[in-house]
């Protein structure tokens, strides 16, 4: 796996983002260096590895420390009115570059999402408007942001790719009134976007 962040306050190159864009999904660890230490053949290892791959219990790629970045974590916590509305929830938000994970818990509340937020004003915009709070089938809600992050804090992300009109839940930043107000810079999905956690699909990429 590749580890981005050093703990303490930096950033990513445009350089960065693409290496870590065209990366994702594709690395692979040290065969030989594991076949050494296990004491079995190169070739076992990689029959091995591929066979977790295959079944979908393992995953290689690369993980970023979000908050050495200084971006926003919040949890999210829903009251989702059944399961066909969590199931319209994630089909809808399954591709939002901001969600890291969502999970269906038990209890008062039966679902739950982490999300990063570049700053504060992305994160109130997120809360506020373009985001779960305010879809269909919410009963209620609760926030709870994230003041420190203690143990794992190399969490999997995905580059978003500045590609698209309409967000992936499907709404268009040019309507939004804190966009236009420049109170909120815009999905990282969207050609719109005016931070920097973003980059450039490859076939649109001029000559470096």
């Amino acid at each position: 796996m590749l580890f981005v962040g050093s703990g303490v306050s930096g950033s990513l190159s445009g350089r960065d983002l693409k290496l870590l864009s065209v990366v994702e999904g594709c690395l692979r660890p040290n065969y030989s260096l594991v076949a050494r230490e296990l004491g079995v053949t190169h070739t076992a290892v990689i029959k091995r590895v591929s066979r977790l791959l295959d079944r979908g219990l393992v995953k290689f790629s690369p993980l970023i420390n979000v908050e050495g970045l200084g971006f926003k974590l919040v949890l999210i916590l829903l009251e989702v009115v059944n399961d066909e509305y969590i199931s319209k929830l994630l089909e809808r938000f399954r591709e939002c570059p901001r969600i890291i994970h969502m999970f269906k818990v038990l209890g008062d509340y039966n679902l739950a999402v982490l999300a990063y937020a570049e700053d504060e004003s992305v994160l109130n915009a997120m809360l506020g408007t373009c985001m779960l709070r305010t879809a269909n089938g919410i009963r209620r809600s609760s926030v709870i942001p994230v003041t420190s992050v203690l143990l794992g804090e190399y969490l999997r992300i995905r580059v978003p790719r500045k590609e698209y009109l309409e967000t992936p839940c499907g709404l268009l930043c040019s309507r939004c009134v804190k966009y236009v107000r420049r109170e909120c810079i815009g999905c990282p999905a969207t050609i719109y976007y005016r931070g920097t956690f973003s980059t450039i699909p490859p076939k649109k990429l001029g000559r470096e």
